[in-house]
């Protein structure tokens, strides 16, 4: 009975947590694109509160996980709010036309010019930092070879789906930028299994 009622208040802790975190702070950031929809918002709170409710539950229960175990379950919140993030626009982009939703021109050389504008920076640095995080997972579990060929497909697979859906853009600037954001996260879990694990 203790244990159920220590896991509802953690419960509740995250939930609390998470809106007040969320509210005054990632949608005022995602705002800033003034794109993300209801369910962005939504996945974006419930990741976030999985993840909290997560972080109370070894704290306050003191239940040990495996290092594989936590692993599991900081990938399955991360790709909840992957998803949400990367398919949570407001609605389809108008005037659809698949011609116009697959660019294959790079303007990165151009961007990196006016990398001091916010709007630059954040579409730059946010591109390499959303995907650091599959990178490093995927890591855990594969080769080098193979976690390199993962994140390159899954990349290329969630911007076709973009493009392909209206909800968004299939860029080459973006499947570049992600690959980097992978490749540091293969790096970093190369660092941590050599020195931690």
């Amino acid at each position: 009975m203790k244990i159920v009622l220590k896991r509802s208040l953690i419960f509740i802790l995250a939930i609390i947590s998470s809106s007040i975190v969320n509210t005054y702070y990632i949608d005022e950031l995602l705002s800033i694109f003034n794109i993300m929809s209801y369910m962005a918002l939504l996945l974006n709170r419930v990741a976030l509160a999985l993840f909290i409710y997560f972080a109370f539950d070894i704290i306050l229960i003191k239940k040990s996980y495996h290092f594989n175990e936590i692993l599991n379950k900081i990938f399955l919140i991360y790709m909840i709010w992957l998803i949400g993030l990367l398919f949570g626009r407001f609605n389809a982009l108008s005037d659809y036309d698949i011609d116009s939703h697959f660019n294959f021109r790079s303007f990165l050389p151009v961007w990196l010019n006016y990398f001091s504008n916010p709007l630059v920076k954040y579409y730059i640095v946010g591109n390499i930092l959303v995907y650091l995080p599959f990178g490093f997972f995927i890591r855990y579990y594969k080769s080098l070879i193979y976690s390199i060929l993962y994140c390159i497909l899954l990349i290329i697979l969630f911007e076709t789906l973009q493009g392909v859906t209206n909800l968004g853009y299939f860029d080459v600037d973006d499947i570049l930028l992600n690959s980097i954001g992978g490749l540091f996260g293969i790096i970093l879990m190369d660092i941590v299994k050599k020195f931690f694990l």
